[in-house]
């Protein structure tokens, strides 16, 4: 063997030893291109489906005795316009109305910033508000997405929905005593009014029949801070949708202004339960990982 061919042989070696080394690198290329693109799809199109119910028991002193067992089923964060649409209204609606909700109140965003409502969907909206059964009445609250349009007025004038933003209503049950339910505008582009919010009690309030259980509204979370001297047992909120992308560490990537300190499913505040809802559209990514939309119903109990 000539030396020429020596060298030929010699470098055919060497060049299979490079493939050889080439291909497991290769192969983990592929493998993590083809992990991402499987988590992708999921995020995109399963991990948005369906609606999950959260169920919770809240227990008090508090409680009147007439509301013992008294339901709240709440819903927020539709989203429009992201993977939450018109078309899956008819599923909400049949969900909600299957817990026979004593009330139904929702916490604010009718519809993504980014998506316009065509007058069409405006009404199957409306429509679908309004075949939400509750026994004794249906409430609601401005998101920050909601300051955007006029969708939110419109909607909720056109329905039995009643906007409580910076406002307050007294429930009342199977007894004179009522409880209190509260509203706040959005903390991120709302207007908050502590003081139409907070009105009640005031010095003409019957002490003998006075709400001693007290229940906030307010979309975003990190209002929770703001209300410790109003003696709020159970604040409801929303829009964090508990992190789109729920992976320890990667979810602190996803938290959003009015959420930064409260944005996971529940929280004791100084006394103050309060729950967050994961809500049922998404963020303008349109993904949802390990956070499941969804609605909560809360029972009460007197303790």
């Amino acid at each position: 063997m000539t030396k020429k061919d020596k060298d030929i042989k010699k470098g055919t070696k060497k060049d299979k030893e490079a493939e050889t080394e080439k291909r497991p690198l290769f192969s983990w290329l592929l493998i993590i291109i083809l992990i991402f693109a499987i988590l992708y799809l999921y995020a995109r199109y399963v991990g948005p489906s369906g609606i999950k119910v959260n169920e919770y028991n809240i227990t008090s002193g508090d409680v009147p005795e007439s509301f013992d067992g008294f339901s709240i089923v709440q819903f927020s964060d539709l989203e429009l316009g992201t993977t939450f649409n018109t078309e899956n209204l008819k599923s909400l609606v049949k969900k909600i109305n299957s817990l026979d909700p004593d009330i139904i109140v929702f916490t604010g965003d009718l519809v993504n910033k980014d998506y316009k409502l065509s007058s069409k969907k405006e009404k199957i909206l409306i429509n679908s508000f309004n075949e939400m059964d509750a026994l004794i009445g249906k409430y609601s609250v401005r998101g920050d997405d909601d300051t955007k349009s006029n969708v939110y007025e419109n909607v909720i004038e056109n329905t039995d929905f009643i906007d409580i933003t910076n406002n307050y209503e007294l429930i009342y049950y199977k007894g004179l005593t009522p409880i209190v339910l509260y509203g706040l505008d959005s903390l991120n582009k709302g207007n908050q009014n502590y003081d139409t919010t907070f009105a009640y009690p005031n010095d003409e309030t019957d002490a003998a029949f006075m709400a001693t259980y007290r229940i906030l509204l307010a979309h975003e979370p990190d209002t929770a801070d703001k209300v410790s001297a109003y003696n709020i047992a159970l604040m409801l909120s929303g829009h964090s949708h508990n992190s789109d992308i729920n992976i320890p560490y990667l979810k602190e990537l996803y938290k959003v202004r009015g959420a930064y300190k409260y944005s996971d499913e529940k929280y004791n505040v100084g006394g103050m339960q309060l729950y967050v809802s994961s809500g049922l559209g998404s963020s303008k990514y349109k993904v949802r990982l390990l956070s499941k939309p969804s609605i909560s119903i809360f029972r009460l109990y007197r303790d």
